[in-house]
């Protein structure tokens, strides 16, 4: 198993930020259809960033995000050989679709687009490929031996600097001691972060109020 694991920096590319606890997986996107491998697997905790790294790929590949709707129709045989190979495909959160009994089809699928040089797949997962509870030997093999990216939570310091520098662009100050009491009370991760940042931006401009604890607090409350 390949495995990239994430530091911290930080710089930003409209409302995705970018630091070295994803910066593997965002270079990863843009070096797109370049990749030494055809299957990614991208994991992490909750709200680390994977969807939002799919969906620059999705955007960028035009992949086929799969749902129940699709694999039901590989299910049924519905979906034509040749219309898989000529695809790129997305399995975003694969633990869900192996609870629901999709191994082989996963299986099939990642086959199929694997016998041909110009189709690619990129899967996300909270966690690695050999903690998937699925028995079938093949799937996990062919996971393990994809390109795999770990992502990270950001911590307090990364969230703080993307509220910050969102405002800052909007000629929006706030100051260390707001900043400070804003991380401890939402939720860790990139959106939570944005959008908070939104909220101040939209209710200091349409109030003219100032950035104080009693403005926050009616805010995050």
């Amino acid at each position: 198993m390949k495995q990239n694991i994430l530091n911290f920096k930080f710089s930003q590319n409209r409302d995705f930020f970018i630091s070295p606890k994803n910066e593997i997986a965002f270079n990863m996107v843009q070096k797109w259809p370049n990749w030494n491998s055809q299957l990614i697997y991208i994991y992490g905790p909750d709200k680390c960033g994977k969807t939002l790294i799919s969906s620059l790929w999705k955007k960028k590949s035009k992949a086929i995000l799969l749902d129940d709707i699709k694999l039901n129709g590989f299910i049924k045989n519905n979906i034509d050989i040749e219309d898989i190979k000529n695809q790129n495909w997305i399995i975003d959160d694969i633990e869900y679709f192996i609870k629901k009994g999709y191994d082989e089809k996963i299986l099939n699928l990642i086959n199929i687009t694997l016998s041909v040089k110009d189709s690619f797949i990129l899967i996300t997962s909270k966690i690695p490929p050999k903690f998937l509870c699925t028995q079938i030997a093949d799937l996990l093999s062919r996971l393990s031996s994809s390109l795999v990216i770990e992502v990270f939570q950001p911590d307090n310091e990364l969230l703080s600097r993307i509220i910050k520098k969102y405002l800052n662009e909007r000629s929006i100050s706030i100051n260390k001691k707001s900043l400070d009491y804003i991380i401890l009370r939402i939720e860790r991760s990139y959106e939570k972060a944005l959008e908070v940042a939104k909220k101040i931006d939209k209710q200091s401009l349409e109030s003219h109020a100032k950035i104080n604890y009693k403005f926050l607090k009616k805010l995050i409350d």
